[in-house]
């Protein structure tokens, strides 16, 4: 009874691990995507260069290293803001928590941020002629 039993877990460990490998992944299956995007020429680059980029996708997320969480998108973008001296680097995060405007397929984000200065003293000192 014993081996029987150790033999039909096995058997059946056997059978999911190949049905879940005969499935495609997430990853696989947004590359799938992402290739048909690029023959159907929904892509705003070359079709070389959009197969290119699908192809890079899939290996960093096989790879563990694909990141698509917010979260990782607002740590990074503080820590390039953290490079920066102090005054830029301010502004730079401020920026960054602002709305964004533009897209990507049109050539990039936009974000502006309007930080008022006051005019030195001395300038407010001369008459205006």
């Amino acid at each position: 009874m014993k081996k029987t039993l150790h033999s039909s877990f096995f058997l059946a460990a056997a059978l999911l691990s190949a049905a879940v490998a005969a499935q495609p992944s997430s990853a696989q299956q947004r590359y799938q995507q992402e290739m048909a995007a690029c023959k159907s020429a929904q892509a705003s680059q070359s079709r070389a260069d959009c197969q290119r980029e699908a192809g890079a996708a899939l290996a960093e997320a096989k790879r563990g290293a694909l990141v698509t969480d917010p979260a990782a998108y607002e740590r990074n973008a503080h820590e390039r803001c953290m490079a920066l001296p102090a005054p830029e680097r301010y502004e730079c995060i401020a920026r960054m928590r602002m709305p964004a405007s533009g897209s990507v397929a049109g050539g990039g984000l936009l974000r502006e941020l309007v930080t008022p200065e006051n005019p030195p003293e001395k300038a407010l000192e001369k008459p205006i002629k």
